[in-house]
């Protein structure tokens, strides 16, 4: 009977399923598609660094994946472990460090328009104009390369999309050759019934979704510390000046303010996170904000911070550690409980995509399956165990979380690092 599931077609909204340890590739893509079942219109492969190097390439797995889900369109990227369901039905999402891994999570119906964006505006720059447009995608799942600035091209997406919840993650770097001549290897790939394969070694490759809405819940690790204030002078990349006062007095005006417990995070973990101009800070709560980490302090005390920097922005100091990213990821959990209760306007989620970061997993909390798991509290047990994804070289979705909402844009796009961004899958009301 277990041998039949591959030909029963599947009859549920989402279904997730991954192999975490399968001796071959060609072993973890016949378990994959067992327990995935055939019959999906679109869906995502994550392909774990050891499975292409033991494939001696990308493309194939992909295509063999494909194929025997019956997919009609498949994109897949490379991760440094992957995240999915393994075993029965009603087992817990794992996440896969390491090893031979592939997950997949698949559509069964889904609306979905595969496209490439490279950079300078190439790629498939007039499908997407005429989706956009055409105003009928609810939502789009992104994947990107880790060598290409991906900024500006989300920028570019979030100006001809403005209302649609976008989320997705960085892959891992696939380099071949000598040291001294690597060579780049395609790290993501766009596989459609009836066309050629693409492989995608630089730029973004992802899905338009005209029939399933997105909500996002960004978790980044950090709590707050401190009031939350402005910037009130820049240098370039350097933070001057906090709430109209030198950066450094503003700082050790904090630090001094609070208990010898966080003064020791904030010596050891201290991060900023920043709002958009416009933004009033006393509307921003805990896990609305971008992270950024400082990354230096100059001779006349300045906190070097890099981009995002602008003088009016609100921003509030944070901490990241263990404990921190604990209570940011339940925090965010029952945000996004009351939040879609009172909000409205979706259908009960389907399951859910996970990025999260290669430096979370059990090095971060001392656990594994952490990040997994936790989808359950936020979308019921049953949905929660519906969930795939891959850990990533970067993640990507607004900060804080994120619904469709009648005649409201989206918050910017961003790339985060340290941080897990769950797309929950909704059936879109029309």
């Amino acid at each position: 009977a277990v041998a039949m599931r591959a030909e029963v077609e599947v009859v549920q909204g989402f279904v997730s399923a991954c192999s975490s340890g399968a001796a071959t590739w060609e072993a973890a893509v016949d378990e994959v598609v067992e327990r995935a079942g055939v019959g999906h219109e679109a869906g995502f492969a994550f392909v774990s660094e050891a499975c292409v190097d033991a494939a001696q390439g990308f493309g194939i797995i992909v295509e063999r994946l494909r194929e025997r889900l019956g997919a009609r369109t498949l994109v897949a990227c490379v991760g440094n472990g992957a995240i999915g369901q393994s075993g029965a039905a009603d087992a817990p999402p794992i996440e896969a460090e390491r090893g031979m891994v592939i997950s997949v999570g698949l559509l069964k119906e889904a609306g979905a328009t595969p496209f490439f964006l490279g950079a300078r505006a190439s790629g498939d720059v007039e499908l997407i104009n005429r989706k956009a447009n055409d105003g009928d995608v609810r939502s789009m799942l992104v994947f990107a390369d880790p060598f290409t600035p991906v900024e500006d091209m989300l920028a570019s997406l979030d100006e001809s999309f403005p209302k649609v919840v976008k989320a997705g993650g960085i892959s891992a770097a696939i380099q071949v050759g000598e040291a001294n001549k690597m060579a780049v290897m395609a790290s993501m790939a766009i596989a459609a019934e009836g066309a050629p394969l693409r492989l995608v070694s630089e730029g973004i490759a992802g899905l338009m979704l005209t029939d399933v809405d997105v909500h996002t819940i960004v978790c980044q690790g950090c709590c707050g510390v401190g009031p939350a204030v402005r910037v009130s002078e820049v240098q370039g990349p350097v933070c001057t000046g906090i709430g109209g006062r030198p950066a450094n007095e503003a700082l050790q005006m904090i630090f001094s303010s609070v208990d010898p417990a966080t003064r020791t995070k904030m010596q050891n973990f201290l991060t900023i996170g920043l709002g958009n101009v416009g933004e009033a800070e006393t509307n921003l709560g805990d896990g609305d904000w971008l992270i950024r980490g400082i990354t230096g302090v100059t001779p006349e005390g300045g906190l070097v911070v890099g981009q995002g920097l602008e003088e009016g922005k609100p921003m509030r100091f944070h901490v990241r550690d263990r404990e921190s990213a604990e209570n940011d990821l339940a925090l965010m959990m029952k945000r996004y409980c009351l939040e879609r209760t009172f909000e409205g306007g979706s259908g009960e989620p389907m399951g859910c995509l996970l990025f999260t970061c290669n430096g979370r997993g059990e090095g971060l909390y001392g656990a594994k399956h952490v990040d997994a798991r936790a989808a359950a509290d936020a979308i019921g047990e049953s949905c929660g165990q519906r969930v795939a994804g891959f850990f990533c070289n970067g993640e990507i979705g607004a900060p804080g979380l994120s619904m469709p909402r009648e005649g409201s844009a989206a918050r910017p796009t961003a790339v985060h690092g340290f941080t897990a961004v769950f797309a929950v899958l909704v059936p879109a009301t029309k």
